[in-house]
């Protein structure tokens, strides 16, 4: 019983485990959103889908499974929640601006998604299905809020002129 427990706790902890609930299991080959063309002010947001999806990424929930960091909370918010990539995307205090840019582009595309708790929410963007209209706004709100962790969480200051940089420059 205890080996059945710890093997549930790995595959739970696996940076694949997310993975198995966004990608469909029976495709081949490389996701539909990689294929298509992307513009390069874009590439950076589709770059952090990937890395989200393959568990590769830098939210502390990652960091500390590697033992890079010894702590798994949010750096950003107060929640003392684990700094999860649907925590970051749809929970976190810290990019609520942001995510009411995203949500309302979303909720416009696909009023669907208005009923889907955080967890599914989070499915949907990360996985294989998302409709392609939403795909450019994902990008940019993946970007805007990677950019203002940064801020955030390294204290640096920015001097650029995107909403996120201005952002930056006032909380530092």
């Amino acid at each position: 019983r205890r080996v059945s427990e710890l093997a549930g706790g790995f595959k739970r902890m696996s940076t694949l485990h997310n993975m198995s609930n966004w990608v469909e299991k029976e495709r081949f080959g490389l996701p539909e959103y990689l294929l298509r063309t992307c513009p390069a002010s874009l590439r950076e947001g589709r770059r952090l889908k990937t890395k989200f999806r393959l568990g590769c990424h830098d939210l502390r929930s990652s960091s500390c499974r590697m033992q890079l960091v010894r702590n798994a909370q949010c750096p950003c918010c107060e929640s003392r929640e684990s700094e999860t990539i649907q925590h970051t995307l749809f929970e976190c205090t810290a990019f609520e601006e942001e995510r009411e840019v995203f949500l309302s582009r979303l909720y416009s595309v696909c009023p669907l998604a208005r009923q889907l708790n955080d967890e599914y929410r989070c499915r949907l963007v990360m996985g294989d299905k998302l409709p392609r209209e939403i795909e450019k706004t994902l990008y940019r709100y993946f970007i805007a809020i990677s950019k203002l962790r940064i801020c955030k969480t390294k204290g640096v200051r920015t001097f650029g002129s995107t909403a996120a940089e201005i952002v930056c420059r006032g909380a530092t």
